[in-house]
């Protein structure tokens, strides 16, 4: 009897044993998750920022329209509009979850960034076409170019648009797999 008591003793410190790694080995897994979690929030950030600085950059280059017979309305045009998507930009941007919130709110946030931007895409595709095509009119109507100079013009301007149009799918691409890496990211967490 006394052989089956120590028996029994030895298994439950051994349990007890055990138990305990695995609460460690928990506590390391949620760390590194966490830290996982925060480089994709970095990332996110960083990518959800950068057409912030393309608009600031649009804002400054929009004077040089002058020297190719834009007038001051495209200008003042291009700089309203960037405005609007800087502005329109945070105002997505503030959705971006600071992970020091509950998993359930950060999942939430980043649910609404998700709708924003999509919402904002219903927007801003209209107006870019808008605005491209007001810029074309007023350069061509205040230029006196031939024929040659206005084909390489038109063929410069569609080159520029064909590579920002890229520039940004891609760009909104990666924002939207950082986000959906990070909701998956939450879940895991959530879960374990």
């Amino acid at each position: 009897m006394e052989t089956t008591d120590n028996t029994l003793r030895e298994m439950q410190e051994q349990m007890k044993v055990l138990r305990e790694k695995l609460d460690n080995e928990k506590i390391v897994n949620k760390k590194i998750m966490g830290k996982v979690v925060s480089q994709t929030v970095n990332r996110l950030r960083f990518k959800s920022n950068m057409p912030i600085l393309f608009g600031v950059a649009a804002i400054l280059m929009a004077p040089s329209f002058l020297t190719i017979g834009a007038s001051w309305i495209s200008v003042g045009f291009t700089w309203v509009e960037m405005i609007i998507c800087i502005v329109a930009t945070i105002l997505c941007n503030r959705h971006i979850p600071r992970m020091d919130k509950d998993l359930v709110t950060a999942a939430e946030e980043l649910t609404k960034y998700k709708k924003f931007h999509a919402e904002w895409l219903k927007v801003a595709i209209p107006a870019i076409i808008l605005w491209l095509g007001i810029l074309i009119w007023d350069v061509l109507r205040g230029t006196e170019l031939d024929q040659a100079e206005t084909i390489a013009l038109l063929a410069g301007m569609a080159t520029g648009v064909i590579l920002g149009g890229l520039l940004g799918l891609k760009l909104r691409r990666d924002q939207m797999e950082a986000a959906d890496d990070l909701i998956e990211q939450i879940e895991d967490l959530k879960r374990g």
